[in-house]
């Protein structure tokens, strides 16, 4: 039986009754044209709109199938997925080898959480990385929105739009209910104090995503790598002209650089001196702080598989590798050869827990020691 891999962000995105505050003005104005069309040519009927987010929140409220239906389910599309791509994993060299895109919510929370027990590490991980691509579509334009105007308010009622959209099962669990707790008070400051950025919120998913996808650098994960140095290149030029600070950087060739609004790939362009628009002082202290990124995430990785199975920290590194862009990985040098080593290992401890039933018990059905050892 293989365990489960859940790590926050990826496996519980967001969803939420926002759905109906954001979506329900765009319904009433076709609902209300549509009315009046009707009541012109003397017919009846209303023609409603929904947007993609409404229609994902009905989806998932008319959704009545059991948990094991779901399972069920899941377990045939990556079946007929991997068949089709003459693939035997879900993950090679940690790239996907399966298109997941096109499963329902409740079908990837399935997967990545591991229900039943009937998932690979390798099928966990890429189905968390697509309900955070989802979670991160969801929010873009909302995000967009918000580097322009300020408007946090409708940033947060669009997190909490998708995070209702969950299903049953992703809702049952703890993390989903400190999601929207948090989400909850961010929409509450948020209102309150326009055009400024909620604070003081353990946990906000919303603050936890712009760290994430970053805020100085336009789509820093999908353009060209020369082109998001050049934007960073441009960014640091202007940082440094505003810079008043005692030890700050004024210029490219001594002081601190502060890159806390970077986001982990435009980081990545400075260390690796993409396009050689980089001082060599730009150069290490992009590296120290790429080095420290990583040594924090392998720490909170760690601290949050605490108390899970002993072979949870290692799928959260896997997970984490298969996240990375190239550049991200050779900047902070998760080599190809540290991440077999990693799914050796992970193997391992995977096989040597089926040894054992959930009671500390031997699982005298199963294979033996000498089996794995000879």
């Amino acid at each position: 039986m293989v365990s489960s891999v859940t790590n926050g962000y990826a496996a519980n995105p967001y969803l939420s009754a926002g759905a109906a505050a954001t979506t329900a003005p765009a319904a009433t104005a076709t609902a209300d044209a549509s009315g009046a069309a009707a009541a012109k040519t003397g017919g009846s009927s209303v023609n409603v709109t929904l947007s993609a987010k409404a229609q994902a929140a009905l989806a998932a409220q008319t959704d009545n199938r059991t948990t094991d239906a779901v399972v069920a389910s899941a377990r045939a599309a990556l079946d007929k997925l991997l068949a089709d791509a003459k693939a035997a994993s879900a993950l090679k060299d940690g790239k996907a080898t399966i298109d997941v895109s096109g499963m329902d919510r409740r079908g990837l929370y399935a997967i990545a959480s591991n229900n039943g027990g009937k998932f690979s590490i390798e099928e966990q991980v890429v189905a968390s990385l697509q309900m955070k691509a989802n979670r991160e579509a969801a929010l873009s334009a909302s995000t967009s929105a918000m580097r322009v105007t300020g408007d946090y308010a409708g940033l947060y009622k669009a997190a909490l739009a998708d995070l209702e959209a969950a299903g049953p099962e992703e809702k049952a669990m703890g993390q989903w209910s400190k999601d929207k707790a948090a989400l909850t008070e961010g929409l509450k400051q948020a209102v309150a104090k326009p055009g400024v950025a909620p604070s003081g919120i353990e946990d906000d998913p919303v603050a936890a995503y712009l760290k994430d996808v970053g805020g100085v650098v336009a789509n820093p994960r999908t353009r060209d790598i020369g082109k998001v140095a050049s934007d960073v290149r441009s960014v640091l030029d202007r940082q440094y002209a505003a810079a008043t600070g005692e030890g700050m950087a004024t210029g490219p060739d001594d002081g601190e650089i502060d890159f806390s609004k970077f986001d982990d790939r435009s980081l990545a362009a400075v260390a690796l001196n993409k396009g050689e628009q980089f001082s060599e002082h730009e150069i290490a202290q992009a590296a120290a702080e790429v080095k420290a990124r990583n040594r924090d995430s392998i720490s909170s990785a760690y601290a949050g598989t605490k108390g899970s199975e002993s072979s949870a920290f290692g799928k959260s590194l896997i997970t984490q590798y298969a996240a990375m862009s190239d550049e991200e990985r050779q900047a902070a040098g998760w080599t190809p050869a540290l991440y077999d080593k990693i799914v050796e290992m992970q193997n391992l401890s995977d096989k040597l827990a089926s040894l054992f039933n959930p009671d500390g018990s031997v699982n005298t059905g199963g294979a033996s020691l000498l089996d794995y050892l000879s």
